[in-house]
């Protein structure tokens, strides 16, 4: 199930969403923080060319992470802090969305796996990031949550 919510504004792409998913809040949270080499393995929409950690303590991390597409690599740096059941990430510089733009990831128990509420906060600086954040409005995120799909429900 996904539930769908949007604002528009010139060059600000906002808008959030929740997933349901068969993975237990546990499971959900690991993926999430999970700042090993093996990132790129575990998100396949990350390009490990792009990958890297700048520091990573207990609830905090500051990653480059990004995705290179036919003749562009969209990467940005990205502080992440999370709890045991919700990440926050600002970002720090990019190559398509201004620094100071934001996501949060909640995860709660639902049924049998866990509901994601996803908040996406972010101004674009160039044209492809106005293009693409148009895109992830209009399609309420569906990027976002096609690549969650392709990681959670998994067997371990």
């Amino acid at each position: 199930m996904t539930t769908p919510t949007s604002g528009y504004g010139v060059g600000v792409p906002k808008f959030g969403f929740k997933l349901d998913v068969p993975d237990p809040p546990a499971k959900v949270m690991a993926a999430m923080v999970d700042f090993s080499e093996r990132r790129p393995e575990i998100w396949p929409n990350l390009t490990a060319r792009l990958y890297r950690v700048h520091e990573l303590d207990a609830r905090t991390a500051d990653v480059t992470e990004g995705t290179a597409l036919p003749g562009v690599d969209i990467w940005e740096r990205v502080t992440y802090e999370w709890t045991d059941s919700v990440v926050r990430t600002v970002i720090t510089d990019g190559r398509i969305f201004e620094p100071g733009g934001t996501t949060e990831f909640r995860v709660e128990p639902h049924g049998a796996g866990s509901r994601i509420s996803f908040d996406y906060h972010r101004r674009s600086k160039t044209v492809l990031g106005r293009c693409l954040g148009a895109m992830m409005q209009i399609t309420g995120g569906a990027p976002i949550k096609h690549s969650w799909r392709q990681v959670y429900g998994k067997p371990s």
